[in-house]
């Protein structure tokens, strides 16, 4: 039976490969952006990439499994993408809280922020700790792929976002060259 469910994962897969999620191609932080804010597009870009790398892999999971057309899988790359996934999650919620105060209000005022993002991850919480604490070969329900597929999905359009409000954000016109944000920041501006 296992052999049979084997040789339909690999069929499967052979019509599914072509149509994987591509990560993005590198790129370099628009010159505008202060040096915080660089470091902060370069990073969202890095995640944008490993969660399309994840989602990949999840998507190879769930074609692949012999287990998957039961209603769970068994494969270790759904724990590795989904740890994976959390760790380069907090990295950038790390990378945002390390923002200066001037760049924080400039994301805030663009209204740029990781509410989205972090309530994206808390949604992971649960996997992620039974991900955690599971043994090697125990069955995760195909559900919780799913829903951890959509999760990272959706992670992966508001850092989209993101990363096209950090790109927009230009000098201003009206502003002053050559004032640093700290100062716009002690202006209230």
């Amino acid at each position: 039976m296992r052999l049979v469910l084997w040789c339909r994962g690999q069929l499967r897969w052979m019509s599914v490969r072509r149509s994987l999620p591509v990560p993005p191609t590198d790129v370099d932080p628009p010159k505008h952006l202060s040096a915080g804010l660089s470091e902060l597009f370069l990073e969202t870009r890095h995640l944008r990439a490993e969660l399309v790398r994840a989602r990949a892999m999840l998507t190879v999971v769930e074609v692949v499994d012999p287990d998957a057309p039961l209603g769970q899988i068994r494969d270790r790359r759904y724990r590795r993408a989904l740890m994976e996934s959390w760790s380069f999650v907090n990295a950038w919620l790390r990378t945002v809280d390390a923002l200066g105060t001037g760049d924080a209000m400039i994301l805030e005022r663009k209204h740029i922020g990781q509410d989205r993002v972090s309530a994206l991850r808390e949604s992971l919480r649960d996997k992620w700790r039974a991900a955690a604490q599971s043994r090697a070969l125990d069955p995760v329900a195909l559900d919780d792929l799913t829903a951890v597929k959509a999760a990272l999905e959706q992670l992966e359009r508001e850092l989209v976002v993101i990363e096209r409000g950090l790109a927009r954000e230009g000098e201003h016109p009206y502003r002053e060259r050559y004032v640093d944000a700290e100062a716009l920041a002690a202006m209230g501006c």
